[in-house]
């Protein structure tokens, strides 16, 4: 499995253009890493997580093409992780094909709504809604997915995370959820991921607390890497990725590597791949 990181930022990118903290004005000046665009995966090259308002920069930035693209998992509505017009561009018109190969679209109900009031139609961007609610599974070959429910806000009670497995390599994509309630840890034991993608977008703010509605501090991410050691959801050999930083809450990259570096965790980047 090959997973590309195409953004590792929360909803407002760093640097924001609004802010001039200290992590958006060490990106600005050294720029490289610090960059940060909002998150999406590319899972190999036919399944797509998330596709927030920077996907078409992020694409052109890391030398990414959608063409063999086959589906495609969104995990809640908020405009981050979904933006309805990258959908719109798909349709023929916008490319040199005759014909446009068919998406699976996997998303919770609340980002089903967001597509039917903006007025697109399914068919003419070659969509196959699949609605998705925490603890869904489905087969979408080679891919076996399965739902799990995100600690996200009560608002978006639908949010989900994804556990993906290609049959050979299991990897959840733990983004955006605070630490699990108490009803998600039985659909984790015994699974052995290969890879856990985690996010941390609180960083080191001592304000915050693990159990926060909506995201997860540093000591929130410890929490959650105990409790998927005690369930054997994670191994000692799972890799361990956190991504989803905020420029209010989180240092510059070189910080934020020897933080993680601390707990056993890999810092990722735009551009990132991993390949297990």
């Amino acid at each position: 499995m090959r997973i590309t990181f195409l953004g590792t930022a929360g909803p407002d990118q760093i640097p924001s253009p609004y802010c001039d903290c200290p992590t958006c004005s060490y990106a600005r000046e050294h720029r490289g890493r610090n960059l940060r665009k909002r998150c999406c995966y590319l899972i190999n090259d036919d399944l797509l997580v998330d596709m927030g308002a920077d996907l078409m920069a992020a694409c052109s930035m890391h030398n990414v093409h959608l063409m063999n693209m086959k589906y495609a998992l969104v995990t809640h509505s908020h405009h981050d992780h979904f933006y309805v017009h990258n959908l719109s561009l798909r349709k023929l018109g916008f490319q040199q094909r005759k014909e446009l190969p068919p998406l699976t679209f996997v998303a919770p109900p609340s980002v089903m709504t967001l597509l039917d009031v903006s007025g697109m139609k399914d068919e003419a961007a070659g969509l196959q809604r699949r609605p998705v609610l925490p603890y869904d599974s489905m087969d979408l070959p080679p891919y076996s997915i399965k739902a799990i429910k995100a600690t996200h806000l009560p608002t978006i009670g639908d949010a989900v995370n994804y556990v993906i497995d290609d049959g050979k390599n299991k990897v959840l994509i733990a983004s955006d959820t605070a630490v699990y309630k108490d009803e998600v840890w039985p659909h984790l034991a015994d699974l052995e991921l290969d890879q856990l993608i985690i996010e941390c977008a609180v960083g080191t703010n001592t304000q915050f607390k693990a159990g926060q509605t909506r995201h997860l501090s540093m000591d929130g991410v410890q929490i959650m890497l105990a409790k998927m050691k005690e369930i054997n959801a994670i191994t000692d050999q799972t890799a361990v990725c956190a991504t989803h930083f905020t420029h209010k809450h989180c240092p510059p990259h070189d910080e934020m590597i020897a933080i993680l570096q601390k707990i056993g965790v890999e810092c990722a980047y735009d551009g990132l791949v991993l390949e297990f």
